[in-house]
């Protein structure tokens, strides 16, 4: 089965992201190969640390108070006590969670306006676990 189209939904703090256009992220599972004493070739692949980080890009609605307003990152003059969130992304027809981080931080945000088009919202984020969909099962 191959996604298309319109298939997935992305809930923050189990919340739909409704303005959500696109979403890509990337699991890195930092293992390294390790290697014997004058030997070219690996003698085995270790783990190492694994991170989740991605980007979601989306629209800024009109008095939607951004992602401030989703609770995603805190006032001003709260950034010390930022919470962490939980992102999920899901199969619109199947139901099935295709990455779930249930801790994860934002690192930046972005927003671009065209003179005579919409106002796009971006933003980026690093968790500490991905789980996939065979994770959760």
């Amino acid at each position: 089965m191959i996604l298309a189209g319109a298939c997935i939904k992305l809930y923050v703090n189990n919340k739909l992201y409704k303005e959500v256009q696109d979403v890509s992220y990337t699991l890195d599972y930092d293992e390294n190969s390790i290697r014997g004493i004058d030997c070219a070739f690996p003698q085995e692949i270790a783990p190492g640390r694994a991170s989740v980080a991605g980007s979601v890009r989306g629209l800024r609605l009109k008095n939607s108070g951004g992602i401030q307003a989703y609770d995603i990152r805190p006032l001003i003059k709260d950034i010390l006590s930022s919470p962490y969130i939980s992102i999920r992304i899901q199969d619109r027809a199947t139901k099935e969670d295709i990455l779930f981080i249930p801790n994860a931080k934002i690192k930046r945000q972005a927003v671009s306006a065209a003179a005579r088009g919409t106002l796009k919202l971006s933003f980026d984020f690093e968790g500490l676990v991905g789980f996939e969909a065979l994770d959760r099962a």
